[in-house]
């Protein structure tokens, strides 16, 4: 019997995002009691329906390669291969190895890998905690507190690896140092390489140290630069 792990931040209003994105709002457009108390109303039923406001890259979210490249021949989210959105992975817990906004070096990916016995699959998934970001700050604040990987943990990954898609539970896979200064190194990286990157995920310390089937299927939105996602690992199998 396999076992599911839920990898997908709930979706509300005032949820986390990368600074300069707009907030999700989520709003009641009509509820079970309006509809009792319409002077006109169906018979033996009412409904709910909600409103959902909120950025392509807002809550846990893949980037599509037209994201970060300009170019007219850079595939938007509808035009994505799907089998890059569920592949095998692997995940890591870097908790109380590396420093707040701080850049995972290389060679702690290396020695965290060999220590676990992990290897990154080819044309597959690796997800990453760094433990120091926390998804309860105040509603419409903006958080870089997280870490991310350097450009060499990012190119190992991604090229040499043949990784096609990293994703982390924070705004960003750039380290917050990066974000601050206004350079994204592992973002240059997919736009080199045509990869993906997905953002705002949560439990990865649930499956770290672990080998899973990952699916982060998105939404079909026509000329997206990216999608929310229901991202889930799937352990046993």
């Amino acid at each position: 019997m396999y076992d599911i792990v839920n990898l997908s931040q709930d979706i509300y209003t005032g949820a986390p995002r990368f600074p300069g994105h707009p907030p999700t709002e989520i709003e009641f457009i009509a509820t079970h009691e309006d509809a009792r108390n319409a002077p006109i109303r169906p018979k033996d039923i009412t409904y709910a329906a909600m409103m959902l406001h909120m950025c392509d890259h807002g809550p846990t979210h893949v980037d599509a390669v037209s994201h970060i490249d300009e170019r007219e021949t850079a595939p938007t989210i509808d035009q994505s291969n799907l089998k890059k959105f569920i592949t095998r992975g692997i995940a890591i817990d870097f908790t109380g190895k590396v420093e707040p906004k701080e850049e995972i070096s290389l060679k702690l990916l290396e020695d965290e890998l060999s220590s676990q016995d992990l290897t990154p699959p080819n044309a597959g998934t690796f997800l990453f905690t760094g433990g120091h970001f926390r998804r309860t700050y105040p509603e419409d604040s903006y958080n870089t507190d997280y870490p991310g990987l350097s450009y060499d943990a990012g190119n190992f990954l991604y090229r040499e690896c043949g990784i096609v898609n990293i994703g982390q539970d924070a705004p960003s896979i750039d380290a917050g140092i990066n974000t601050g200064e206004m350079t994204f190194p592992c973002h240059v990286l997919c736009r080199e390489l045509q990869c993906h990157n997905t953002e705002n995920l949560c439990n990865i310390e649930d499956v770290a140290g672990k080998e899973f089937l990952y699916i982060g299927l998105p939404l079909k939105i026509r000329g997206g630069s990216g999608s929310p996602i229901r991202a889930v690992a799937v352990l046993n199998l």
